[in-house]
C-alpha cells in the first residue's frame, strides 16, 4: 500500500511504502492486556518471558529460553520482583540473567569447562600440526578420551540409567532449563575422567611438578558443585558421576600408560622448576 503523506517538510506528495508490524508473542499481547484490564500501567510494559526454541526439542537445553508458565513458583516471584528477567540454556547450562553475583558467574563459568578443555586441545592440538607437522600426543589423547567417554555416556551409561532408575534419581531440579534425565551429569563425568587421568599422570610421573597437580584442581575440582549451585543437577546425580569418573579417569591412564608410553606430558614443557622427584615412580613407568 502507499500511503500519502500530503505536504511534508521533504516535499508534497512524498510516497512512503507501509509495512505491516512485526507480530507480537501471545503471551506477550496476554501479559499487557492483563495488565491493562487491572489498571497497572506498569505491568502492561512489563512483558513475560516466552518459550523459544533453537536447536532439537523444547527442554534439551541446548539453546532455547524458558517461557514463563515453565518458571518454577519462586522464579515467578522473582520475576515480579525485578530480580529475575530471563532463563536461557545453552549446552545444558541454565543462565538466569541478569547474574545477581560474582559466585553464580563462577558457576556459570565452571560449568562450560567440559567444553572449554577440549576446545583448547584441540587448538593445541591443530597449532602442533602447523608448527611441527604434527599433533602433540597429550592434547591429542585427551580429546580422544573427552570424546569417547562422552558418547559412552550418552549413547549408553544415560539411557540405562533412564531406563532402570526411578524419575526421583533422575530428574533434574525443577529450576533446570534442560529436563534431559540428569543421571549422570555429563559434564561432572566429562570433566573428573580428564582430572583424574591428567592428575594420575602428574602425580605417577617420576618428578611431580606440584603446581601443576593445583591448576589441575583448580580447573576441574569445583565443577560438581558449579552444577549443582546452579540447579542443573542434584547432589546424587554429580556424586555419582565424580564416583564413576575415578574408574574411567584410571582406565584412561592404564590405556596411555601401556600402549602410548614415552610421550612428552605439559610439565615437561612447562614447568617453574624440576619439581620432586617421585620415590614410587619406578613401579609405574
Amino acid at each position: 500500500q502507499e500511503e500519502d503523506l500530503g505536504s511534508v517538510p521533504n516535499g508534497p506528495n512524498r510516497s512512503i511504502r507501509w509495512q505491516p508490524a512485526r507480530p507480537r508473542p501471545p503471551c506477550a499481547a496476554m501479559s499487557e492486556g492483563q495488565g491493562l484490564l487491572n489498571g497497572d500501567l506498569d505491568s502492561a510494559r512489563k512483558v513475560k518471558p516466552c518459550h523459544w526454541q533453537g536447536i532439537l526439542h523444547k527442554g534439551a537445553g541446548q539453546y532455547e529460553e524458558q517461557g514463563f508458565e515453565d518458571f518454577t513458583p519462586e522464579e515467578q516471584k522473582l520475576w515480579e520482583e525485578g530480580k529475575l528477567t530471563r532463563k536461557i540454556a545453552i549446552g545444558q547450562v541454565s543462565i538466569r540473567l541478569p547474574v545477581q553475583s560474582t559466585i553464580q558467574l563462577l558457576a556459570l563459568s565452571y560449568g562450560y569447562l567440559p567444553f572449554i578443555i577440549p576446545i583448547w586441545w584441540a587448538i593445541w592440538a591443530l597449532e602442533g600440526c602447523i608448527v611441527h607437522g604434527k599433533a602433540r600426543f597429550f592434547p591429542l589423547f585427551g580429546l580422544c578420551i573427552a570424546g569417547g567417554f562422552a558418547l559412552i555416556n550418552e549413547t549408553v551409561t544415560k539411557q540405562i540409567c533412564k531406563r532402570t532408575l526411578p524419575a526421583s534419581i533422575t530428574d533434574r531440579p525443577p529450576e533446570a532449563v534442560c529436563r534431559h534425565p540428569g543421571m549422570p551429569s555429563g559434564h561432572v563425568m566429562n570433566a573428573y575422567t580428564l582430572m583424574v587421568w591428567c592428575l594420575l599422570e602428574a602425580c605417577l610421573n617420576k618428578w611431580v611438578h606440584f603446581e601443576w597437580v593445583l591448576i589441575i584442581l583448580v580447573v576441574m575440582g569445583p565443577v560438581p558443585w558449579a552444577r549443582v549451585y546452579n540447579k542443573d543437577h542434584t547432589v546424587a546425580q554429580v556424586a555419582v558421576s565424580a564416583t564413576c569418573a575415578v574408574f574411567m579417569g584410571a582406565i584412561a591412564y592404564y590405556i596411555r600408560k601401556t600402549h602410548f608410553p614415552g610421550h612428552g606430558q605439559p610439565w615437561d614443557w612447562y614447568s617453574v622448576n624440576q619439581g620432586v622427584e617421585n620415590p614410587y615412580a619406578p613401579k609405574f613407568l
